[in-house]
């Protein structure tokens, strides 16, 4: 990685000399250069003498490793030879000023510590680890273990075994180079409780297929000495007899695994290790006995591939496509109730979703670079879904919207503010198809609030209502509705509701003066007394304001429009204390 490095020098040296320098060669080598090569190259800095730095500075530094002190000298004074009669045969050859050999050994020396700066991370971090295979793990040799690719597998008392990943280099460096992440199985107990509920989920569904469970079963997450393992149930069985037919099992397992949408590379049969992964046992049976990755690999069905893109989780490495899963239990509800019943099935959805509530932890600790851009490509970041989520914001303002709106009443009638039948009444009043159409231009409203502030917000609010007015005025001249349509967007619409909505803060609720809301009055102070409590340092209160807003009505008017209620304060709108005409009509929106 570190030899890697260099032609990185090699850029950075025609940038100083081409870009910001420019000095030209001396004068005969100058000459030579334009009439051989018809070219004129830059001087400062030398790049043989800086490339001698880097090359011959770093096996001088690796010549530390060797074990004969007298190999070690002849090797480092051989490289300070070369990287001295470099420098020194290019000012002979007229090729360089002396200046430029110097300043290539000052900008060579600065790139070869930070190599060997580089170098020696790597060293530390993964120095003793072995390239492939998986490094040791400090253990007691007395005890039943053995070893495998990536882990050491440990045989408990009790009947379980226990294994402690530490995968090698590769292994290691092509999972950090997918993921921007350690490996999973190592440190990350969210990867490995994912690991012991997907192997559950594997083996419940093998119930299913097979009459038993062809999968041993996962136990949970344990330590030893300090060391996260996966814990399971210990299978006792040889490696097959005949490989040729478990291979075959292998193959019939893997469709199954791909119908229910999970992963599939360490059953797959066309792995070179998939059968070591299967244990026979007395009665004949095959078990899988792993099914968790020791490596990051391309090999999967196009299915799984285009699986994968579409759902931004490329690369592939030990993942379930729960909406896949999902999909095949419900086209298999009936037939799983019936042959494992109704608790059996139970247990497999509630696997289901802890099963994906761990691997979200999972993926989210790590960074996935390449998983989000592949999923951005794919939905266009953002472009072709922006329609359906902003059709779900909105959506979701409505209910907000609604859900505070019934808060405000609900709050007024335990305050005592207005009867039960009052309460009724307004409600009524929400559910009507006038009012039902204000709500979601107020959730949208509020959800732009929400996300943008002055004066975006403000922009946002006044484009978004006068875009609903506007629209409904073209399809007026175009005849495509009648005036009696455009008036009822009108009312929603109004100019005034544009205007109000350019306050800021309070332009979230500017949809309250539409006339579906302002013509009863009682609704229209439960929800203005609801809005100017937002007004800061309670200059609501203090104002006495809300006296006027929320203010008594007399009792001979109370004990007239309420004679059975006797006990209770009551406060009305002023629509119905001081004026004849019907309460229920001024709920149903009549002026």
């Amino acid at each position: 990685l570190a030899v890697m490095m260099l032609p990185i020098g090699g850029l950075i040296n025609n940038v100083v000399s081409e870009v910001l320098v420019g000095r030209t060669r001396p004068h005969g080598y100058d000459q030579i250069l334009r009439t051989v090569n018809d070219i004129e190259a830059a001087s400062f800095p030398s790049g043989h003498t800086m490339g001698a730095v880097l090359l011959y500075g770093l096996i001088f530094f690796l010549a530390r490793e060797f074990r004969s002190d007298k190999l070690r000298l002849a090797v480092q004074v051989g490289a300070i030879a070369v990287i001295g009669i470099v420098g020194f045969g290019r000012v002979w050859y007229g090729a360089h000023w002396p200046s430029d050999v110097l300043g290539a050994y000052a900008l060579g020396g600065l790139m070869l510590v930070g190599i060997i700066s580089l170098y020696l991370k790597i060293e530390a971090a993964v120095g003793d680890i072995p390239f492939i295979r998986a490094a040791t793990v400090a253990h007691d040799e007395n005890r039943p273990h053995a070893h495998a690719l990536t882990s050491t597998v440990f045989f408990n008392e009790g009947g379980t075994v226990s294994k402690v990943y530490a995968p090698g280099f590769l292994p290691r460096a092509i999972y950090w180079l997918a993921y921007q992440a350690e490996f999973p199985y190592i440190r990350n107990r969210a990867a490995l409780e994912a690991a012991v509920e997907r192997r559950n989920l594997a083996g419940q569904l093998t119930e299913y297929w097979f009459g038993s469970s062809r999968v041993a079963r996962a136990t949970g997450v344990d330590t030893i000495d300090g060391n996260f393992t996966l814990s399971a149930e210990f299978v006792a069985g040889t490696r097959p007899v005949d490989r040729t037919q478990a291979k075959l099992y292998l193959g019939e397992l893997r469709r199954r695994f791909e119908d229910a949408g999970l992963p599939t590379w360490q059953i797959d049969p066309r792995q070179p290790r998939a059968v070591d992964n299967v244990i026979e046992t007395a009665s004949g049976d095959y078990m899988v006995v792993d099914l968790e990755s020791g490596l990051v690999s391309p090999l999967a069905s196009l299915t799984t591939w285009a699986r994968a893109i579409r759902r931004g989780m490329v690369p592939i490495y030990d993942d379930v496509y729960f909406d896949v899963t999902r999909a095949y239990i419900e086209r298999e509800d009936r037939k799983m109730r019936e042959s494992m019943g109704e608790e059996w099935l139970q247990e497999l959805r509630e696997r289901v979703n802890a099963a994906e509530k761990k691997t979200i932890e999972w993926h989210s600790s790590e960074l996935r670079l390449w998983s989000k851009i592949v999923g951005g490509i794919w939905n266009g970041y953002g472009v072709r879904t922006w329609r359906s989520r902003a059709q779900a914001r909105v959506a979701g303002g409505q209910d907000k919207a609604l859900g505070w709106m019934t808060t405000s009443v609900d709050t007024w009638q335990d305050e005592g503010r207005i009867t039960s039948k009052e309460a009724t009444e307004l409600r009524a009043q929400m559910d009507t198809p006038m009012f039902q159409a204000v709500l979601p231009h107020l959730g949208a409203h509020l959800i732009i609030t929400v996300f943008l502030r002055f004066p975006f917000g403000s922009l946002a609010r006044m484009a978004w209502t006068g875009y609903a007015l506007g629209a409904a005025t073209v399809k007026l001249v175009a005849r495509k509705i009648d005036r009696r349509e455009w008036k009822q967007t009108w009312d929603i619409h109004s100019p005034l509701v544009l205007l109000l909505a350019a306050i800021p803060g309070f332009g979230a609720f500017s949809y309250l003066a539409a006339k579906p809301v302002r013509s009863n009055r009682l609704l229209m102070r439960v929800t203005l007394d609801a809005v100017m409590h937002k007004v800061p340092w309670q200059l609501y209160q203090r104002s006495g304001v809300r006296r006027i807003i929320a203010r008594p009505v007399r009792a001979a008017d109370n004990a007239a429009l309420r004679p059975a209620e006797t006990e209770t304060t009551t406060w009305l709108a002023p629509a119905y204390a001081h004026s004849s005409c019907d309460p229920g009509a001024v709920a149903a929106g009549g002026d």
